[in-house]
């Protein structure tokens, strides 16, 4: 069979393969440059061509110090013969049936997700009203609107004010505590704590190495005491060391963490943040609902018995990779 028959034969049997449907689970992708018809070949090659129109949007697309360096016309060719040679190459792939490469298959299985990702969540158009914005703002008014808190780490000896004779043991504990915590530099936060495991008696801190996280001067005040409170006020910097203080519970050593301003923020403040939180709320609902409706017409199931039987040993060593790890579904 002659050249120009092969090529019409060729033609005919992808004309009538276009006509029908891919079987589930296969495709049929388009290479070619030239996927729509019309255009001034600068480049042909068999079945393809790169099209001056093409070529100009290619360059139109590049930075204009990057353009400059197509300004010649030899440089101009050979960016084009690269161009050219690329899909070439792509051409003798397929004729050597590297499409079905299993390594190709899931790249390719990749990018159509990824792609398909991009689609559903980027371009979808996703709109927050003024109310829903008014809603959000009351539900999470905590975020916006607080006082301030301090944080700060202690050392707890149980010693009830009333009783004297105990207060005066646990005031010897508690200097000699303070002595050894001065004695450690001021941002050795490890070294408090573990003088706060090893001596404290409140149950609740003392595992937590003495930090009692962020609270108000009022929580502070309420749960250890307005003497606490006042103490800590005292404290300017990170590191800072309270003298001994005495409250009717007991006697403490305070070690200062941070302190985390006051927050008064308006709708208006936060207004563009909040919206973009919702619209990316938004949008990772529509994509599990979409993901639903995909399984569900495309009837997945999973059998649990036979998954249950699947073997798994985890002190097994590692075996050499057949081919590539199969894709999985990443957050939204």
């Amino acid at each position: 069979m002659s050249v120009p028959a092969r090529l019409l034969t060729l033609t005919l049997l992808c004309t009538a393969a276009c006509e029908r449907a891919p079987a589930e689970g296969h495709a049929r992708l388009d290479l070619r440059h030239t996927r729509q018809a019309g255009g001034q070949a600068v480049a042909r090659w068999s079945g393809d061509s790169v099209t001056a129109e093409e070529l100009a949007r290619r360059l139109g697309e590049m930075s204009p110090a990057l353009r400059e360096r197509y300004v010649e016309p030899q440089a101009r060719r050979e960016y084009v013969q690269s161009m050219a040679r690329f899909d070439l190459l792509v051409r003798d792939a397929l004729a050597r049936g590297l499409q079905d490469d299993p390594e190709v298959v899931e790249a390719t299985k990749r990018a159509l997700v990824g792609r398909l990702m991009r689609a559903q969540l980027e371009e979808a158009p996703v709109l927050v009203s003024d109310a829903e914005l008014e809603a959000a703002y009351a539900a999470r008014r905590d975020d916006f609107v607080r006082p301030e808190a301090v944080r700060v780490s202690h050392v707890f000896l149980t010693a009830p004010r009333a009783e004297a004779a105990r207060v005066a043991d646990a005031r010897k504990r508690a200097e000699a505590l303070l002595a050894r915590a001065k004695a450690l530099p001021a941002t050795d936060f490890a070294g408090f704590g573990a003088l706060a495991r090893e001596h404290s008696e409140e149950p609740r801190s003392a595992p937590l190495d003495g930090d009692l996280r962020f609270l108000t001067e009022d929580a502070l005040a309420h749960t250890y005491g307005p003497e606490v409170t006042a103490a800590a006020r005292t404290l300017a910097d990170e590191g800072t060391l309270s003298d001994v203080v005495q409250t009717d519970a007991g006697l403490h050593l305070l070690k200062l963490r941070a302190r985390r301003p006051a927050l008064n923020l308006a709708l208006d403040d936060v207004r563009e943040e909040l919206r973009v939180r919702l619209e990316g709320e938004k949008r990772s609902r529509a994509w599990a609902e979409y993901l639903a409706g995909v399984e569900q017409r495309l009837s997945l199931s999973v059998d649990p018995d036979a998954l249950a039987r699947v073997p798994l040993d985890v002190a097994a060593p590692m075996q050499k990779p057949t081919g590539p790890l199969p894709g999985t579904v990443p957050a939204p």
